[in-house]
């Protein structure tokens, strides 16, 4: 007897937790319960009247004292129902991607309106995209005069890795307001001296220099690997002003 008191109570708060009764191969799976004890009519509860349960086998009812408790049962679906700590940050970052995604949007939406280009936008005040290779040398020796590390990012208009990229590096310009990012737009015929004087072949490509010399050259794009090294290079660098300051 105490066996089928344990049966019913698996059955109850399946119904407390689910909505419905089911007796679908899942909740045998995770009930443990044989699926002789099924009724017949899968994924419904039948009604708890005789009539209806007359011809069916193996009908099934809630106990007499759960269908009478009725404040236990709101207990049970109260507790059945609380967040679970790893649900409620899940749903805390998936409204925060949702945030930034309609954000990202608008912004594109603007500029489009505006007739301005993906690189061009709204950029961070450490970030900016050169014109001519008079204004990248310029930029450049004001940020060695500064003590500051200059990151160069080379792209192209026609790049999806690189417009993929762009959003990335905006969010890592405002991490690390000590060095200056300067874009170089290989689709701009003014700026194509730029890239055969530096030897690139590839987009996006970088090159991290302090005080005129170039410190490392690499490859980089939303690869976890490749941002990973593309942060590594910046800290390296934010280590090196605070080491210089010191």
């Amino acid at each position: 007897r105490s066996g089928r008191n344990v049966f019913n109570i698996r059955r109850f708060c399946l119904i407390i937790v689910t909505g419905k009764y089911t007796g679908s191969g899942l909740a045998k799976n995770l009930l443990h319960i044989r699926p002789a004890r099924f009724p017949s009519a899968q994924g419904k509860i039948m009604p708890n009247t005789a009539a209806s349960t007359s011809g069916v086998k193996n009908s099934w009812r809630l106990p007499v004292r759960a269908r009478h408790n009725r404040a236990a049962t709101r207990v049970l679906a109260s507790v059945s129902y609380c967040p679970h700590p790893d649900a409620i940050k899940r749903r805390q970052e998936a409204e925060a991607l949702r945030q930034q995604r309609a954000r990202e949007q608008s912004e594109a939406e603007m500029n489009q309106a505006m007739g301005l280009k993906w690189w061009e936008g709204s950029l961070p005040g450490n970030m900016i995209a050169v014109a001519t290779p008079r204004e990248l040398d310029i930029l450049s020796r004001q940020a060695y005069a500064a003590g500051r590390g200059v990151l160069i990012n080379y792209f192209q208009e026609d790049c999806y890795a690189c417009r993929c990229l762009h959003k990335k590096l905006k969010q890592l310009a405002l991490d690390n307001p000590e060095v200056l990012f300067l874009k170089v737009n290989g689709s701009n015929d003014a700026l194509r001296p730029v890239f055969e004087e530096a030897g690139v072949t590839k987009v996006p490509f970088f090159h991290c220099l302090r005080d005129g010399y170039v410190l490392s050259r690499f490859s980089a794009s939303l690869n976890p690997e490749k941002l990973s090294l593309l942060r590594k290079e910046l800290l390296a660098m934010a280590r090196a002003r605070k080491a210089v300051n010191a």
